[in-house]
C-alpha cells in the first residue's frame, strides 16, 4: 500500500462516518413516536425493491430461479401452468386408511429444566428449614427446632438460671 491509497481510504472512512453521524443526529432529533416509523420506513426502503423483483419473477410463472435459490440447481425453465400451480397450492389430504403420527422420532431430546429447577428449589427450602432459617415463618408444630428437637442446628439450649439458695426465715 502506498501513501495515496492510505489517504484515499482515510477520506472514504471519514466521509462514511460523517454521513452516519448526520443520519444518527437527524434520527436523534425526531420525536419519540416517530422513531419506530423511521425504522419501518428504512426497512421498507430496503425490502420493497426485493419484493418487486420477486413479484416480477413469479409473474413469469417460472419456478427455476426459486429452485436455484434453494440449492436445487435447475438450469432449465420450469414453467408453471395453471394445473401445476393449483397442484402446488392445494391442501394435501391423507390417503384412505392412513393416520397421522404426531410424534417426531428425530426431534431433539428436550432437557427437563423444570424438573431441575424444582429439585433445586426443594433442596434450598429443605436446607433453609433444616438450618432454622424458616422457623419464624412456620407454625410452631413444623419448626425445625420442634421436629428435630436438640438435633436441629438452630436449637438454642435454654439459658441456665443461677440457683438461688432458699432464704432462711427466722422462726417465731
Amino acid at each position: 500500500m502506498d501513501v495515496g491509497m492510505l489517504a484515499a481510504l482515510g477520506l472514504v472512512l471519514s466521509t462514511l462516518l460523517a454521513a452516519l453521524g448526520g443520519i444518527f443526529a437527524a434520527f436523534a432529533k425526531l420525536p419519540l413516536w416517530q422513531m419506530p416509523l423511521a425504522i419501518a420506513a428504512i426497512l421498507l426502503a430496503v425490502s420493497i425493491p426485493s419484493m418487486i423483483i420477486a413479484w416480477l419473477k413469479l409473474r413469469k410463472r417460472n419456478l427455476g430461479p426459486i429452485l436455484d435459490a434453494n440449492g436445487w440447481a435447475v438450469n432449465a425453465k420450469a414453467k408453471i401452468n395453471v394445473p401445476f400451480g393449483a397442484s402446488l397450492t392445494k391442501v394435501a389430504a391423507l390417503p384412505p386408511g392412513a393416520q397421522r403420527d404426531l410424534v417426531d422420532p428425530f426431534a431433539e431430546k428436550r432437557k427437563p429444566w423444570g424438573l431441575y429447577v424444582s429439585i433445586i428449589v426443594i433442596l434450598l427450602l429443605a436446607g433453609s428449614w433444616y438450618y432454622g432459617k424458616l422457623d419464624k415463618a412456620m407454625p410452631p408444630r413444623i419448626r425445625s427446632t420442634t421436629v428435630l428437637g436438640t438435633n436441629a442446628p438452630a436449637y438454642q439450649p435454654p439459658p441456665i438460671m443461677p440457683q438461688v439458695a432458699p432464704m432462711m426465715t427466722p422462726k417465731p
